[in-house]
């Protein structure tokens, strides 16, 4: 066929293999250019925002197993750190592409 052959293949007892990439991973994403669609910052506020709701659900469980209030506070603080770090990570990545 034309174009560029696919990247899986059947080896010579007829199973399936793939062909490895020619660039590393690395040298793909150093050569593209960031892309932002758009309604990607409202899109990420609602997933936090669900992702709060979803902690705050697990932590209301945690608090109903003995009533003891640890047990949320540690959920609680999960979820805070989870979110903090990722938002610190899309800080990083948005200040990185800007000065590109």
């Amino acid at each position: 066929g034309s174009g560029s052959p696919p990247p899986w293949d059947l080896d010579r007892s007829g199973g399936l293999f793939f062909r490895p990439v020619r660039a590393g991973l690395l040298e793909l994403l150093r050569m593209s250019e960031p892309v932002v669609p758009p309604g990607a910052e409202r899109l990420l506020r609602w997933i936090m925002a669900a992702i709060v709701v979803w902690g705050l659900f697990h932590a209301f469980g945690a608090w109903q197993l003995n009533h003891d209030v640890r047990r949320p506070l540690i959920v609680l603080g999960c979820v805070a750190a989870f979110l903090g770090f990722w938002l610190v990570m899309l800080s990083a990545r948005s200040r990185r592409t800007t000065r590109r």
